[in-house]
């Protein structure tokens, strides 16, 4: 007979298979250039979503990691970055107590320090994210954006080097997913800590995203964004399958500049690529058109 632990673990192992977490401690935390680029003039900046990782979440099951894989060879001219923040909710005896807004402003003044340590201050960038990723780089070109010229001027720096947006399956309205991922904690709190502070901001009609939504949308038409969706569903418990974030809520409502591609993967898949399959090419295709937007607009 099967143990209630034995039962409560393998069911809340789904967190994990939903959003592309490990039961491990983080190690990968903060930025790490993948490629430095050949005389690079545009940073891209990769940002995992929820229980990820900086490295991980980007790797398929053959250990490729298409940044640095694949993306090179289709914008040599772009040193690429990947970021990580602790945005565990479950499997330590130590979790951290960090909202979105504060990983936002942490992504905020280690990019301001990371590139200040360079003096790249004014290149370009591109932000690429993943689910949970993208509502923590919308909060933080928020923050970046509210900052004054004479007093947080590298902050503001970062509002106006951002020109181009790839939003891979962020659930901007929230999810009905996440009420499965939250009940799936409130179980597992039963034997170890869990944080629910993060995944509840992703709640269907959830008061914090629909707050961002109203702020962000302010600040949208400074960016060329494209949001990719997901097409294919994720196996969930029961033997059964769910796509995690439909189309209508991986876009943002009233973007300018913006379109919708979905990519036919599910929600953890969409953010690897075993190969250039069609899915990478399209990918990769509307990446190398914001650098050259980004280029085009320095001119």
């Amino acid at each position: 007979m099967v143990s209630y632990t034995d039962f409560v673990s393998a069911i809340t192992s789904v967190v994990a298979l939903l959003w592309g977490g490990r039961d491990a401690p983080p190690t990968n935390l903060g930025f790490k250039v993948l490629v430095e680029g050949d005389s690079p003039v545009v940073d891209i900046v990769a940002i995992h979503g929820l229980d990820g990782d900086r490295e991980r979440s980007w790797t398929a099951e053959n250990d490729t990691l298409w940044l640095r894989d694949f993306l090179p060879d289709d914008v040599p001219n772009a040193r690429i970055l990947t970021y990580g923040y602790d945005s565990a909710t479950r499997g330590r005896m130590q979790l951290s107590d960090r909202t979105i807004h504060d990983h936002a402003e942490d992504l905020i003044n280690k990019l301001v320090m990371h590139r200040r340590g360079i003096d790249t201050q004014n290149r370009p960038i591109i932000f690429v994210a993943h689910s949970l990723g993208g509502i923590v780089l919308k909060f933080a070109l928020i923050v970046a954006n509210g900052a004054h010229d004479q007093h947080r001027v590298e902050h503001k720096s970062i509002a106006t080097s951002t020109t181009g947006l790839v939003f891979l399956g962020t659930p901007h309205q929230g999810t009905d997913s996440t009420d499965l991922i939250l009940l799936l904690l409130k179980i597992q709190s039963l034997l170890r800590p869990t944080n629910k502070k993060v995944a509840q901001h992703l709640t269907a009609n959830s008061e914090v995203l629909q707050d961002q939504l109203d702020q962000y949308n302010s600040i949208s038409r400074l960016y060329n964004t494209v949001f990719f969706y997901e097409t294919y569903s994720t196996p969930i418990p029961g033997g059964l399958s769910q796509v995690l974030v439909q189309k209508h809520t991986a876009v943002v409502p009233g973007a300018v500049d913006a379109e919708a591609i979905g990519l036919n993967k599910s929600h953890t898949g969409m953010s690897k690529f075993d190969s250039r399959d069609d899915d990478y090419l399209t990918v990769s295709f509307h990446i190398k058109t914001l650098v050259k937007k980004a280029l085009e607009s320095r001119e």
